[in-house]
């Protein structure tokens, strides 16, 4: 136990760790907010959707950048077209001529057919697919962690400035549109937001799991919460436990991937809020 404690202390001393920890606290404060709008506006896969479209635009920046710009050009490329990716997405909704999932599926198919076409047609076999997929939280720099933070501060103002219309919005679209709110602007806001948060989010869990950052946090705190503000404030909290969590299951087995361990560790966290209401539920009755 001494030796574990011993080597996790070792671990914690290393800048890499500390800046693993720090973008994984910017990102669970981040995913977790946005989730909460994502699974009550019951568009969960859209997370899943938009990562596999980054993977096109990430495969298509490469092709278009050079060695030098490998570390940026790909993620601008990638980051706007999965912001119009996100707008096309609310747009096909709004139409009514897509439901969500399907909406949400067609692009998602888009994006990674996209990728794989242009990775062997440019033969660019040097684009780290396994960072892309997995994510490599433990190789973040600081430039990713600046992005990050900067996603996060415009995410939370925008939500706070706009917090009674978004609420409106994903509750009771028809009254909001009665009572004077343009809902389409904020759907659109929403989407614009969640792509941005794709696009940062990917170096740490992967295009993979990028899509449970951005529903556990949300159907966790759902279980336990009784208003709307309880579970906007107890999401945050479940999805850095699942991130700090996960990341101090990886030190400790050196072997296992982060990315997959924080998701482990938010599915047991829904596990247990599940059983808890369970549990609660039996002894009112």
């Amino acid at each position: 136990m001494e030796t574990t404690l011993s080597s996790i202390l070792t671990y914690l001393s290393a800048g890499f760790i500390q800046r693993a920890f720090i973008v994984g606290i910017l990102m669970a404060l981040l995913c977790s907010l946005l989730s909460v709008y994502i699974v009550i506006k019951r568009l969960s896969l859209i997370g899943d959707g938009l990562a596999h479209t980054a993977y096109g635009g990430l495969a298509i920046g490469l092709a278009i950048g050079s060695v030098e710009s490998m570390l940026s050009n790909p993620f601008l490329v990638g980051g706007a077209i999965v912001i119009v990716g996100s707008i096309m997405i609310t747009k096909a909704i709004r139409s009514a001529r897509f439901s969500g999932d399907a909406a949400v599926a067609v692009f998602l198919e888009l994006g990674l057919a996209t990728g794989i076409f242009v990775t062997s047609v440019t033969r660019n076999y040097g684009f780290n697919l396994n960072a892309l997929l997995f994510g490599s939280i433990l190789l973040v720099t600081w430039t990713q962690i600046y992005a990050t933070a900067l996603v996060l501060v415009l995410t939370v103002v925008l939500i706070f400035v706009f917090y009674k219309h978004l609420l409106y919005t994903i509750f009771n679209e028809v009254q909001a549109s009665a009572a004077g709110i343009v809902t389409w602007k904020f759907d659109y806001l929403l989407a614009v937001l969640a792509g941005t948060a794709v696009i940062v989010s990917i170096p740490v869990v992967g295009i993979l799991l990028t899509s449970a950052l951005f529903v556990l946090p949300a159907l966790t705190s759902l279980q336990l919460a009784r208003s709307f503000k309880q579970t906007i404030m107890m999401s945050p909290v479940f999805g850095l436990l699942s991130i700090i969590l996960g990341i101090l299951f990886s030190i400790i087995e050196p072997n296992a991937a982060p990315g997959g361990t924080i998701v482990l560790v938010g599915l047991t966290l829904l596990l247990a809020a599940m059983v808890t209401r369970k549990i609660k539920s039996l002894f009112k009755h």
